[in-house]
This record gives C-alpha cells, structure tokens and sequence, in this order.
C-alpha cells in the first residue's frame, strides 16, 4: 500500500517498509531464551546422571572384587564372625565395601551380600550391592 502526502516539492508517495516490530521481536527473543535454558537444563541433568553412573560402575566394581578376595582367601569364618569391612581406592575415591554372611538352605553353603558406599559418605548412600553364594570348606 502506498500513500499519498504532499511535500515542497510536489505529491511524494510513501511506501510501508517490511519488518518486524519490536513486539515480535521482543517475542521471539522470549521463545529463544526458553529454548536455550531447556537445553542448558537437560545438559546438566545428563552430566549429573553420568556422573552417577560412573559413581554405580565403580561401585560394582569394588564389590565384584571384594567377593573375589573372600572367595580366594576363604575368608567365610572371619565374615561369620562379625562381618568384613574392607577399604578400597578405585577411580579417585576410597570406597568402604560390607561383606554380610547369612546361613542358605544348603549346609556348608551361605549367602554372601556386599555393600559398597563412600568411606567419608555420613549418610552411607550404598551404590552397590552384589550377592553370591560361597561354601565353607567343601572338598
């Protein structure tokens, strides 16, 4: 559309030039930043659960060789006696790994339960618990 106006120096015709306005452009910048916080938000959360898994992985590890270690040194009597509480450095922490016997149904053949948690954790947050059977003195 155009438009007539009257100048100095005769009739100038105007043209309605394309844009946005500063209200669209205000709206958008509001759609972009909601955008990029959701992304910043599920980036952390995805670093967070990594670090979480690392932490579970790690864990498992700890306790797959503690009931190694029992099993090799056959460490049952001492465990039935009160339990073992091993410390191991694994992936730049000390971990504190609890080795539990309790009696199965088969003579000479107990369950054996570790749980493995950060040693300086106060709340003891157990990140791995892995159970195996082990026998006291078969042939």
């Amino acid at each position: 559309m155009s438009t007539l106006s009257i100048g100095m120096t005769g009739p100038v015709r105007q043209q309605k030039q394309g844009g946005f306005t500063l209200i669209e452009v205000l709206v958008a910048l509001i759609v972009v930043s909601f955008g990029i916080v959701s992304v910043i938000q599920v980036t952390s959360q995805h670093v967070s659960n990594i670090s979480e898994l690392e932490k579970r992985m790690l864990a498992s590890w700890v306790a797959s060789n503690h009931i190694a270690e029992i099993r090799h040194n056959a460490k049952v009597e001492r465990i039935r006696s009160g339990g073992d509480t091993e410390r191991f450095d694994m992936g730049g922490h000390t971990w504190r790994s609890r080795a539990r016997l309790d009696e199965s149904e088969v003579e000479k053949v107990f369950v054996l339960t570790v749980e493995v948690s950060f040693d300086d954790d106060p709340e003891k947050i157990i990140y791995a618990s892995m159970t195996s059977a082990v026998t006291d003195g078969l042939p």
